[in-house]
């Protein structure tokens, strides 16, 4: 069955206002921890950590749940509606934390908020996701669907970025002293798009909310064996293994980004709000802009190997990103700011498809009747791999001397923060792609074939 276009946009729009504040959250809150609220390195990837494990936990049991849920509202859309509303409140209540707070209390509030907001973007994106894979079912549909909800969410980038040379004082974004109205004023902004986005998709996809085999029993009397028999039967398929595997190390680069870049780009490089404003801007452009690219590609080469084209274009960005690191003291500011541009368009271009084709691939591999509980273990696996990264960058930041609350570090301090974000890409991107080339994809040899065959009927 072929999806409308228009079907499809109503599909990857709910992307877009719960993707803006989990990026606002994945993008702003280590650095809003250790620059504004004065935590400790250790102790803010420790809250993160914690929330994001929580988090994995949570998708199984949502995944379950809207797998064998019965009602008129269909299996995804009563979870969604309860998501994004809790999500939208939630995410209000973490950014009015006030600074002066003890240590502790900041971060007990912190963890429990996270702990919050982490179950209920469960109770969203988990039947969210698995309602794409109801709505496709043909190989390439799947690849298309994707890429709409990949543009829709990278498009969530530019909310908290262009707002931060907005809402937030530029002198001052690196200290104690920055307003909490910013923030404040950026999450109403999600709040609100997260609520009338997940809206739109509700009711614009509302006639596909039985689609999909009926929902299984789960066996009477043992549920708890049934539950987990279902979920980690998903490592019954060998390849499920390598993908599985290969997807959430290669998702560790965008971690090391996310996590690390807002302390690089104010520490490392001295960018004024607008400035990373606009660094982030051309993340979100080399995403959006590489979905059609690498959609083109697999059709051509099939999935796995333009997979492993994409790490390697990240690599070579982050090649290009560690020379300019190593000549940025020697060159103007304006002329490091627009070559770190171009590493950045770069870089994103090729984070682009691993957000959006391996999911795709796995697809390709799912019973029908039971896609959010694939789902599910898809992100418990790789959620915890982020919450181990996440943990591992702020036990990093104290390692290396970083001093929580300073509008400036030392030299040193400033270049290691750099050097661990190229190290940390680099070991992700390189594993991930052996990984990935373990996968063997069926339905990509097919295609491959197929062009082949073609090829030398030309020829003939």
């Amino acid at each position: 069955m072929k999806i409308s276009q228009r079907d499809k946009l109503f599909y990857g729009v709910g992307a877009f206002g719960y993707g803006s504040v989990n990026q606002m959250l994945g993008n702003y809150l280590m650095f809003f921890g250790t620059g504004v609220l004065g935590l400790s390195g250790t102790l803010m990837g420790l809250a993160i950590a914690i929330s994001t494990v929580w988090d994995a936990v949570t998708d199984p049991i949502v995944g379950v749940l809207s797998d064998n849920y019965r009602g008129r509202f269909g299996k995804r859309h009563i979870f969604m509606l309860v998501g994004c509303c809790c999500v939208a409140v939630i995410n209000l209540l973490i950014w009015n934390i006030v600074p002066t707070w003890g240590e502790m209390r900041k971060f007990f509030i912190l963890l429990f908020a996270l702990l919050l907001i982490e179950t209920f973007n469960t109770v969203y994106s988990t039947p969210y996701s698995a309602l794409g894979f109801d709505m496709c079912q043909t190989y390439h549909e799947r690849t298309k669907i994707q890429s709409y909800k990949t543009v829709f969410q990278s498009a969530a980038l530019l909310v908290p970025s262009l707002l931060m040379g907005i809402a937030l004082n530029p002198k001052a974004v690196a200290t104690m002293d920055t307003a909490s109205s910013g923030y404040q004023v950026i999450a109403i902004i999600t709040s609100t798009l997260c609520l009338l986005t997940g809206f739109v998709t509700i009711f614009g996809t509302w006639r596909y909310r039985n689609n999909g085999t009926m929902p299984t029993k789960l066996t009477v009397g043992k549920p708890k064996v049934s539950v987990l028999a279902a979920f980690f039967a998903v490592l019954d398929d060998r390849n499920n293994v390598f993908l599985i595997t290969a997807y959430a190390i290669a998702l560790s680069c965008s971690a090391f980004l996310t996590s690390l870049g807002m302390h690089v780009f104010t520490y490392t490089f001295h960018f004024s709000s607008w400035q990373i404003s606009f660094v982030m801007t051309c993340l979100v452009a080399g995403v959006i802009a590489g979905q059609p690219l690498w959609c083109a590609v697999s059709s051509r080469v099939g999935k796995k190997r333009t997979v492993q084209t994409a790490l390697w274009v990240v690599l070579l960005g982050v090649a290009g990103f560690a020379i300019l690191l190593t000549v940025r003291i020697f060159l103007p500011v304006t002329l490091v700011l627009w070559l770190l541009a171009v590493n950045i368009l770069v870089i994103s271009m090729g984070v682009g498809c691993i957000y959006s084709l391996p999911i795709s691939m796995f697809a390709d591999n799912v019973k029908m009747d039971s896609t959010a509980m694939a789902t599910g273990f898809l992100t418990f696996c790789t959620k915890c791999t982020n919450a181990f990264v996440t943990f591992l960058v702020g036990f990093l930041l104290d390692m290396v001397g970083f001093q929580s609350g300073l509008a400036t570090q030392s030299l040193q301090v400033s270049t290691s923060l750099g050097w661990l974000l190229v190290g940390g890409v680099t070991v992700a991107g390189i594993v991930a792609s052996f990984l990935f080339g373990k996968y063997q994809d069926k339905a990509d040899e097919t295609v491959v074939s197929y062009h082949d065959e073609q090829k030398h009927i030309r020829q003939v």
